[in-house]
């Protein structure tokens, strides 16, 4: 499955040919470095688990963590191209690459628990150029778990969403701090950068509660014995938008001459309220229902009410 994501994320690269991808030992086998060099001239750089390696003729785990062993102590083998190396830092390392290898040697600072002081190790070209270009994704890790956002849950999604708003938040940062180095001003730490982004979401009093549509949502009908929500009076009597009746091919309660003992249906429905309301020759409850009380007469009882002096 680890080889499968790679080559679909690699397919999405516009100029795969004479490319090089760099990847962990989650990643990295001998086929998939040598499926990328055959079928598209790709190259591959990639620390790999020594289970993933084939059988390389390599100083085998037990020798290379021996104290005799010194550290930057390296051993490696080539076939078709394709290079395996085994490396001693503070652990083995083993590396898979098919395009860069030992030389040139340089050197690594490391620290020294016995002299309490940092000394230089020999390290191959392989090592850093794995450094090098992996570095970006260590310190995206880093910045993304210092102030992780507060979200627990057992669904996996939601966990996933809260990684990629602090992920968001980081990669914002570093452009700002970028922007702000550019313009030789001194950036805020990113504590205080996350800190400015949740007052500003906080305090926003302009932002809309919903997202308005361009077109209106469909009405779904309501099933058997599910009863249909009454608009509200600015709904109603909004008279800016057009009431006009839709007929449905299901029969359902009229909402305005309908009582406990009296029930009346109708197929036809306002296209604005969503409710249903009758309209026959005998009956019509469509004009009725959108009719607003005039200012200067009370309000006349709904016909589900009795009269006061009943």
């Amino acid at each position: 499955m680890s080889s499968k994501l790679v080559l679909v994320l690699a397919k999405t690269i516009q100029v795969l040919k004479n490319s090089t991808i760099y990847a962990d030992n989650y990643f990295t086998s001998i086929q998939l470095v040598e499926f990328l060099r055959d079928k598209y001239q790709c190259r591959y750089v990639g620390t790999a688990r020594p289970n993933r390696i084939g059988n390389p003729p390599l100083m085998s785990k037990k020798e290379m963590e021996k104290k005799s062993t010194p550290r930057g102590t390296l051993d490696y083998v080539s076939c078709n191209g394709v290079f395996a190396m085994c490396w001693k830092d503070n652990k083995q390392v083993t590396v898979l690459s098919s395009d860069a290898g030992v030389e040139p040697l340089s050197t690594a600072k490391r620290w020294n628990k016995d002299t309490r002081k940092k000394v230089e190790i020999q390290c191959p070209a392989v090592i850093k150029e794995y450094n090098g270009k992996m570095g970006g994704i260590d310190k995206s890790d880093m910045l993304t778990h210092l102030y992780k956002t507060p979200m627990k849950s057992r669904r996996w999604y939601i966990r996933l969403y809260g990684y990629i708003i602090d992920l968001c938040t980081s990669n914002a940062w570093v452009l700002y701090k970028r922007d702000a180095i550019a313009l030789l001003e001194k950036p805020m730490p990113l504590k205080d950068f996350q800190l400015k982004i949740s007052t500003f979401a906080r305090t926003y009093k302009n932002r809309p509660t919903r997202m308005l549509r361009n077109t209106p949502e469909p009405f779904v009908l309501p099933r058997k014995g599910q009863r249909t929500s009454r608009p509200s009076d600015n709904l109603r009597y909004d008279y800016s938008k057009f009431h006009c009746p839709e007929f449905v091919n299901q029969r359902m309660t009229c909402k305005f001459c309908s009582t406990k003992d009296d029930i009346h249906r109708s197929r036809w429905i306002c296209n604005v309220c969503k409710v249903a309301l009758c309209l026959t020759d005998s009956r019509n409850c469509f004009q009725d229902f959108h009719e607003a009380p005039l200012p200067h007469r009370p309000l006349r009882p709904h016909r589900t009410q009795r009269p006061l002096h009943q």
